[in-house]
Order: structure tokens, then C-alpha cells, then sequence
């Protein structure tokens, strides 16, 4: 009985050592650049939010009184979405070039955005 232990206990040992051996899948290694570029992501889609609560407000009131927000001030909102969209998917992709363009973009989109809502 009990060598009938050893036995098993040694074949257990003996079938876990090959995986022992064999290297644990890492993740990629997050860098500092991209660290900061997802942090500048985080940023800039804060802001943006903001403003799309600033822009919800006012077309509710202009709703009330019978008005519209002006289309361009509504094509700038779907613009910033979508280059955040793309910021967030060269990002998924480990592209920070791609990512940087993108959200150089959407950065000044949402300076236009302020100008017109007077922030």
C-alpha cells in the first residue's frame, strides 16, 4: 500500500514535470509609450464626453422652444466619435501612430466642438 503511494506520488511528479518545462504564455509587455497614449485616450474621451453632455442639454432646451442644434455642431459630435473609434482600435492593435493621428484628430475636433458650444 504504501509503495503503491510512492509509486503514484512519482508518477505524478514525473507527468508535471514536462509542463514545468515548458515556457507560460506572457503578455505582451506594455510599454510607457503606450501606457501614455491610452492615458491620452482616457483624456481626450473625457473631454469629448463633456461636451456631448453640454450638447444634450442644450438640444433639449432648444427642443422645448421648437429648435435644433445646428448640423454641423452634430456631424462634429459623430467625427469625434468615430476617431475615437479609431484611436481605440490602432491602439488594440499595438499601432501608436495610427493611434497618435487619430487622436491628434479628434483632439482638434474637439476644440471646434468647445468654440461652438463657448467652452
Amino acid at each position: 500500500m504504501k509503495l503503491a503511494r510512492i509509486v503514484l506520488a512519482l508518477t505524478g511528479l514525473c507527468a508535471s514535470a514536462p509542463a514545468q518545462n515548458v515556457p507560460s504564455p506572457r503578455a505582451p509587455a506594455v510599454t510607457r509609450e503606450m501606457r501614455d497614449m491610452r492615458h491620452r485616450l482616457v483624456l481626450v474621451q473625457t473631454r469629448a464626453i463633456a461636451y456631448f453632455h453640454s450638447m444634450d442639454s442644450i438640444e433639449e432646451r432648444l427642443r422645448a422652444q421648437g429648435m435644433v442644434l445646428h448640423p454641423e455642431t452634430v456631424v462634429l459630435r459623430v467625427r469625434i466619435e468615430a476617431e475615437l473609434g479609431e484611436a481605440r482600435a490602432a491602439l488594440d492593435q499595438d499601432d501608436l501612430p495610427a493611434a497618435g493621428e487619430a487622436l491628434d484628430r479628434t483632439q482638434a475636433l474637439v476644440e471646434r466642438l468647445a468654440a461652438k458650444l463657448g467652452g
